[in-house]
């Protein structure tokens, strides 16, 4: 949705994030893959190898210097990913609640990009409804 307003250093941050987040419950969902294909065709990277994923202290320490509304978009771009399979466990509310906390967001982000996330979710399921 935002993920145009990042640069290229955050751009392959956040597709390495999206590998560890999607990697976090040992489940690599094929949602969660299309969701990665999709973020590269958005972003504009033609295309990703798994080889090229960075650490997380090397993804931290790109986001920690990005401004709060990049924090922000990557984190409820993260949680639409970890969504996108139906559910979310603890696993992986443990690794995006680490992951904030690391990148100096708070619980309270958190929750609001939760919030945030299902919401529009639940709108889209709606509309698809609506269509159907």
């Amino acid at each position: 949705m935002f993920l145009s307003r990042l640069s290229k250093k955050e751009k392959e941050a956040f597709i390495s994030l999206s590998v560890h987040a999607s990697n976090s419950n040992d489940v690599f969902a094929d949602e969660e893959k299309l969701m990665i294909q999709g973020y590269c065709k958005e972003m504009d990277i033609p295309s990703w190898n798994i080889e090229d994923t960075i650490s997380m202290d090397e993804i931290v320490d790109v986001f920690k210097q990005s401004e709060l509304s990049v924090k922000k978009i990557v984190l409820l771009e993260t949680l639409g990913l970890l969504y996108s399979d139906g559910e979310v466990d603890d696993s992986e509310k443990k690794f995006i609640n680490e992951y904030a906390r690391k990148i100096g967001l708070t619980d309270e982000d958190v929750e609001k990009q939760t919030i945030a996330i299902k919401e529009y979710i639940d709108a889209l399921k709606k509309v698809t409804e609506a269509i159907s």
